[in-house]
C-alpha cells in the first residue's frame, strides 16, 4: 500500500476495473514535483500485467520536438496503421516522420491517435500512461488529450500525470495533496527522532523530499539540493557525463559518451548511487530533479560546451532537428548558421502537423538573426504557425512584434491576417475587420488574389461585431482590385454586404450572388466558399446554402479538417433553422459548439450556443434556451421563445429595449417582433419595424421576405384575409416549411375566431402535421389545440416523432449515417468519435425507436 494515498489508489483501481468491463476513462493526476505521481502509474503498470499497457513520459529538453512524445507512446503499435482511414493514417505516419502531410488539420492526429486506441483496445482493455505532461511537446499532448475528450466504450483507461503547473487539461483530475504528519512518520520510521523531527519540518509532507532528505543530504536546501550533493560526491568524468546527459534531449547512451569523449566505466558511479538508469538503447536520470539538479550547478561556460559538443554528436540526418536546437543552446548572440537550420526544422514540423514546434522553430530563428527584415519574415511564420497550432495569445504576441519591424509588405499582410483571426475568435470582431482590410491593402498590387480572398472575410468579420465597422475602403478595394479571375463576383457581392452593413443604399445582393461560381472558387474549408453560404442566407437562398454547406462538410470530414468545420457547422445549421429542418440545426449547433471548444475558437463556440438557443426557442426547451442564450443574439432566442409559449408582451418589450441597428437583428427580427406586437394589442408598435423590414424584399432571391411582409401586414389590419393569401401564395414554392405552418396556423387561428371553422381545418391541418414533423411540439400543441376547437377530433402526436426526440443530437447524426450504410468506423472517421463509441450509440439507439438492428433504421423517417 503507498502511504498516504490510499483514496487515490481505489480510484484508479476503480477505473482499471471499468476498462476492464468495457468502460473508458481519463484521468489526470495532479501533484507538486514529488508528491508520487510516477508512483502511482507504476502502481497502475503493476496491476494492469495481464493487459496491454502503453508508457511515455515527457522530457523538458523534448518539449519542442514534434510528436517525440506521441511516437514513445505508440511506437510499438505502428503495424497496426492500416487498420486507420486514409486520412488520419496519412496524418499520424506524417507526424512520426514516415511522410510529409502539408496543411493538415493539427486535430486529425487527435482522431488518429483516437481510432487507433479503439483498435489496439479490440482484443483486451488497453492502459495508456503518460508521465510528466507539463513537458511533452505540445503536438502530442493536443493529439493525446483530443483523444481523451473523446473515448467513451472502448475499454481504454487514460492517465496523464502532471505538474501543478501544468496547462489545463479539461479532464477530471486526481489532486495530490502532501502528506500528513502521520504518514509521513511511517516513511520515517527507521529515523532517530531527532533527526525525524528536522526531515518532517524540511520535507513539509513531499513524499520524495521525505524519502531523499532522510538519507541526510542537501540539509536546508529541499529536494534538488539533495540530489546536487549526491552529484558532487561523484568523479569529475561522471559529472561530466551527467552534464551532457542532463542538456541532451536523445536518451541515447551512445550520443552521449560520444559527445561527452567518456568511456562506458565513466557511467557506473551514476548508476551505483542510483542517479540514473541505463538500459539497452536509454540512459534515464531516476527523476526529473536529478536531471534539473546536474544542469543547474553547472557554469554557463560549461553548459553552453555540453550543447555544442552534442550539436557535432547528432550529425545523422534523422537527427537534423535535435542538432538545430542544440546550436540554438550553445548560441550566445546572433547566429546565423543555427538560425538557419532552426529555420529548415520549423519547415518540417509545419509538414508533419507539428504546428506548435514550427511556431516555436520559427521564434527562435528569428531571435537569433540578425537582419531586421528576415527576423520579421520568420516571426510572422512563427505567429502564424502558432496561430495554426492553437496557441492565440502567442500568436498574437508574436505578429504584434512582427509589426514593430521593418517588413516587406508580403510579411506585413501576413501579419496582419494572423492578428486578425486572432481578434476575432478572442476579442472585438470589428477590430478584427479592420485590421485585415489593412493587410488586405498592402498587398493590391502584388498578390490581388491573397488581398481579395482577405477583403471578402473583412465583411464576414464585421457582421459579428456588436457595432460593426464602416468598411467604405475595404468596400471599394473590392470594387477595383485588379486580376482576381473567379474571385470577383463574390467580391462584388461582399462589397454589396459591406455597404448594407453601414447603413448605405445598395445594389440588390441577390442579384449580384447569381453571378458567383462556388466551384470556381477557393475550396478552403474556411475560406471563400464557405463565404458564398454565408451570404446566400442573406438573400432567402438557404436551401442552396444548406446544400453548399453539406457538400463542403463532406468535403471537410474526408480530408480531416477538423478545426475548419466550426465556421461550416455554424452555416449549416442556420440554412437548417431557416428551412424549418430543427433536428439537423440543433445537430450542427451541439456539434460545432463541441468542436470550437474544444480548438479554442470562442467566437465560433459562442455562435453556436446562439444558434441551438434558437433551436430550443421553437422546440420550447426554455431551460436549454435560456442557458445558451447570450449576447446580441440572446434578444432574438428569447423573445421567439416567449412567443413561442405564449408571452407576446414580455417578447415585445425585450425587442424594443434590444440594439435594433444590427443588419442580422433587421433581418431577422422583425417578423417576430410584429407578431409579438400584434399578439400583445399593440400593433402601433410594430409599425416602423415593419417599414424597415419591406426593404430586405429587393435583395431577395426568392419570396419568403415578401410572404414576411404579407403576414406581418394581416397581423396589423383589419383586412387580414387579402394579406394571409398572398402570404401563402408565395410560400407555395419556398421550401420554407415552418415559415409556411406558422402562416398557415395563423390563417387558420384568424377563421376560426370568424367562426368559419370548415375553412380552418385545412390550414390547421397542414399547420399541424408540418410542426409534428420539425419536432416544433410548442407549436404542434397549439396546432392540435386550435383543431380541436373547430370540433375537429385530433390524434395525440405521432410516436414517431416522439421517439425521435429522445434521441440527443448525436445519436441522430449516428442513426442517419448507419441508415445511409455506412460502417461504424466510417460514422466515427465522419463524427470524429471511435468506431467502438459508434457502437455504444447504436446500442442505446436501438430500444429508443423500438427497432433491434441497424438494417432496420433505413426503414425510418430520421428527419
Amino acid at each position: 500500500m503507498l502511504v498516504g494515498r490510499a483514496a487515490e489508489v481505489a480510484e484508479l483501481d476503480r477505473l482499471l476495473a471499468g476498462a476492464r468491463a468495457g468502460r473508458s476513462a481519463a484521468r489526470l493526476v495532479q501533484g507538486e514535483a514529488g508528491s508520487g505521481k510516477t508512483t502511482l502509474l507504476d502502481h497502475v503498470a503493476k496491476a494492469a500485467e495481464d493487459l496491454r499497457v502503453l508508457r511515455c513520459a515527457g522530457v523538458e529538453s523534448e518539449a519542442e520536438l514534434p510528436f517525440a512524445g506521441l511516437h514513445m507512446l505508440l511506437r510499438g503499435s505502428l503495424d497496426r496503421l492500416d487498420a486507420l482511414p486514409a486520412p488520419q493514417r496519412a496524418a499520424l505516419r506524417a507526424a512520426f516522420g514516415l511522410a510529409d502531410a502539408p496543411g493538415v488539420d493539427r486535430f486529425l492526429v487527435g482522431l488518429a491517435t483516437l481510432t487507433l486506441l479503439s483498435e489496439l483496445a479490440s482484443a483486451a482493455p488497453l492502459v495508456c500512461l503518460v508521465d510528466d505532461l507539463q513537458w511533452l511537446d505540445r503536438a502530442s499532448a493536443d493529439a493525446l488529450l483530443f483523444a481523451a475528450r473523446r473515448i467513451d466504450a472502448e475499454g481504454v483507461l487514460l492517465l496523464f500525470a502532471a505538474r501543478e503547473d501544468a496547462p489545463a487539461t479539461g479532464l477530471a483530475t486526481l489532486h495530490l495533496p502532501r502528506l500528513s504528519d502521520d504518514d509521513a512518520a511511517v516513511l520515517l520510521a527507521d529515523l532517530p527522532v531527532g533527526q525525524r523531527e528536522r526531515v518532517l519540518a524540511e520535507a513539509a509532507g513531499n513524499p520524495l523530499a521525505l524519502i531523499e532528505l532522510a538519507r541526510g543530504d542537501g540539509a536546508g536546501g529541499g529536494v534538488t539540493a539533495a540530489f546536487a550533493a549526491q552529484v558532487e560526491r561523484l568523479p569529475a568524468a561522471t559529472q561530466r557525463l551527467l552534464l551532457v546527459a542532463a542538456a541532451d534531449d536523445t536518451g541515447d547512451p551512445r550520443v552521449v559518451l560520444a559527445a561527452a569523449g567518456s568511456a562506458p566505466a565513466d557511467l557506473a558511479p551514476a548508476e551505483r548511487a542510483g542517479l540514473v538508469r541505463l538500459g539497452n538503447e536509454t540512459m534515464v536520470f531516476r527523476h526529473p530533479l536529478v536531471r534539473t539538479a546536474v544542469y543547474r550547478r553547472a557554469a554557463l561556460a560549461e553548459r553552453l560546451a555540453a550543447h555544442r559538443a552534442l550539436a557535432d554528436a547528432l550529425d545523422a540526418p534523422e537527427h537534423r532537428d535535435r542538432r538545430a536546437w542544440q546550436l540554438a543552446a550553445a548560441a550566445t548572440g546572433f547566429d546565423a548558421a543555427a538560425a538557419d537550420e532552426l529555420a529548415a526544422a520549423a519547415v518540417r514540423a509545419g509538414l508533419r502537423g507539428g504546428y506548435a514546434a514550427s511556431a516555436a522553430a520559427h521564434e527562435r530563428s528569428a531571435r537569433l538573426t540578425a537582419d531586421p527584415t528576415l527576423r520579421a519574415r520568420r516571426l510572422a511564420a512563427a505567429a502564424t504557425r502558432a496561430r495554426d497550432a492553437g496557441q492565440l495569445p502567442r500568436a498574437a504576441a508574436l505578429a504584434a512584434e512582427t509589426a514593430d519591424l521593418p517588413a516587406e509588405a508580403d510579411t506585413a499582410a501576413e501579419t496582419a491576417w494572423v492578428r486578425a483571426r486572432v481578434e476575432f475568435e478572442q476579442g472585438d470582431p470589428a477590430v478584427a475587420a479592420t485590421m485585415v482590410a489593412e493587410g488586405a491593402a498592402l498587398i493590391r498590387d502584388t498578390d490581388p488574389a491573397q488581398s481579395g480572398r482577405m477583403l471578402v472575410e473583412t465583411v464576414r468579420m464585421a457582421y459579428f461585431a456588436d457595432e460593426p465597422p464602416d468598411l467604405a475602403d475595404a468596400v471599394e478595394l473590392m470594387r477595383t482590385l485588379p486580376d482576381t479571375g473567379p474571385l470577383k463576383p463574390l467580391l462584388a457581392a461582399s462589397a454589396i454586404f459591406g455597404d448594407l452593413l453601414a447603413g448605405r443604399a445598395a445594389d440588390p445582393l441577390g442579384a449580384a450572388l447569381e453571378h458567383v461560381r462556388p466551384d470556381l472558387l477557393d475550396s478552403a474549408v474556411a475560406g471563400t466558399q464557405g463565404h458564398v453560404a454565408f451570404l446566400r442566407l442573406f438573400v432567402g437562398a438557404d436551401a442552396e446554402a444548406y446544400a453548399l454547406t453539406g457538400q463542403l462538410l463532406a468535403e471537410a470530414r474526408d480530408r480531416g479538417l477538423i478545426g475548419g468545420l466550426p465556421h461550416l457547422l455554424l452555416y449549416h445549421g442556420q440554412a437548417a433553422l431557416a428551412l424549418g429542418r430543427l433536428r439537423d440545426a440543433r445537430s450542427a449547433g451541439e456539434e460545432g459548439m463541441r468542436i470550437a471548444e474544444d480548438t479554442g475558437q470562442e467566437r465560433s463556440a459562442a455562435n453556436h450556443r446562439a444558434l441551438v438557443s434558437q433551436v430550443c426557442a421553437v422546440t420550447g426547451d426554455e431551460r436549454r434556451c435560456v442557458a445558451l442564450a447570450t449576447g446580441r443574439n440572446a434578444t432574438l432566442a428569447l423573445s421567439t421563445l416567449d412567443i413561442t409559449l405564449g408571452r407576446y408582451a414580455e417578447a415585445l418589450d425585450r425587442f424594443e429595449a434590444a440594439p435594433r441597428d444590427h443588419l442580422g437583428f433587421g433581418y431577422l427580427a422583425p417578423p417576430e417582433w410584429v407578431e409579438a406586437a400584434a399578439r400583445a394589442g399593440r400593433p402601433d408598435r410594430a409599425e416602423a419595424v415593419l417599414d424597415r423590414y419591406q426593404g430586405w424584399a429587393r435583395h431577395q432571391r426568392g419570396t419568403v421576405v415578401e410572404a414576411l411582409v404579407e403576414r406581418c401586414r394581416a397581423l396589423l389590419t383589419d383586412d387580414a384575409e387579402p394579406h394571409y393569401r398572398a402570404a401563402l401564395r408565395l410560400l407555395h414554392d419556398a421550401n420554407r416549411p415552418l415559415v409556411l405552418a406558422r402562416t398557415q396556423l395563423l390563417w387558420g387561428e384568424w377563421l376560426r375566431r370568424l367562426r368559419r371553422r370548415s375553412e380552418s381545418r385545412a390550414p390547421l391541418r397542414a399547420a399541424l402535421e408540418a410542426f409534428d414533423h420539425a419536432g416544433a411540439r410548442p407549436w404542434a400543441d397549439r396546432a392540435r389545440a386550435e383543431l380541436r376547437a373547430t370540433g375537429e377530433t385530433v390524434p395525440a402526436a405521432a410516436g414517431r416523432a416522439g421517439q425521435l426526440r429522445r434521441l440527443t443530437p448525436q445519436e441522430l447524426q449516428v442513426a442517419r449515417l448507419a441508415a445511409d450504410g455506412l460502417s461504424n468506423r466510417d460514422i466515427g472517421a465522419r463524427l470524429f468519435l471511435s468506431p467502438r463509441t459508434v457502437g455504444y450509440h447504436l446500442y442505446k439507439i436501438f430500444p429508443k425507436l423500438g427497432i433491434a438492428d441497424r438494417h432496420e433504421l433505413r426503414g425510418i423517417d430520421l428527419g
